[in-house]
């Protein structure tokens, strides 16, 4: 659900950059608006190239603070990247963060990740982040990342060369 969710926030706020740096192709300019709960900016380029972002921030019915920010940028070359993050802290001082982004080249390769991570109020802490990257040629990367603040750190990566052969992976 978490994954989804982030997911379909990256691609609104990917749609929405790019249908606002449509809009913007027409002139090169900048416009910045403010809300109640926060404030968005976009601006376009004279060769085609455009960025999208926003934050804000609201106070939630149980007393904790939720804060988000997105973003997203059209290179003039035809490269695409949006991210997004969420933060609640809670009175207790626990705290939740997750966080995505997605990017493509215009020659094709593409990367997208996300993540999470977890403060409790007893100062423990643990996250996790996986990241899946496919190249232009067709070679890939899938790998995750956890820690949790009693056991560390644990890693784990699986690469494939163009012709889907399990390679070794770069040096992590």
């Amino acid at each position: 659900m978490m994954k989804k969710t982030l997911l379909s926030a990256v691609a609104v706020t990917l749609a929405l950059g790019l249908a606002a740096a449509s809009i913007a192709e027409a002139r090169e300019g900048r416009v910045r608006a403010r809300g109640e709960n926060g404030v968005a900016t976009a601006a376009a380029g004279p060769n085609g190239g455009a960025v999208v972002r926003g934050r804000g921030a609201v106070q939630n019915e149980d007393g904790s603070v939720t804060a988000g920010s997105v973003g997203a940028v059209r290179t003039p070359g035809g490269g695409r990247a949006a991210r997004g993050s969420t933060t609640t802290v809670n009175p207790d001082g626990s705290a939740t963060r997750r966080s995505g982004f997605a990017a493509e080249s215009a020659q094709g390769g593409v990367v997208t990740s996300q993540g999470s991570s977890t403060l409790n109020a007893d100062g423990t802490y643990s996250g996790s982040r996986s990241t899946e990257a496919t190249g232009a040629q067709g070679g890939t990367y899938q790998g995750s990342t956890t820690y949790n603040s009693e056991t560390g750190v644990t890693r784990s990566a699986t690469c494939t060369d163009p012709s889907g052969t399990v390679v070794p992976c770069p040096r992590q």
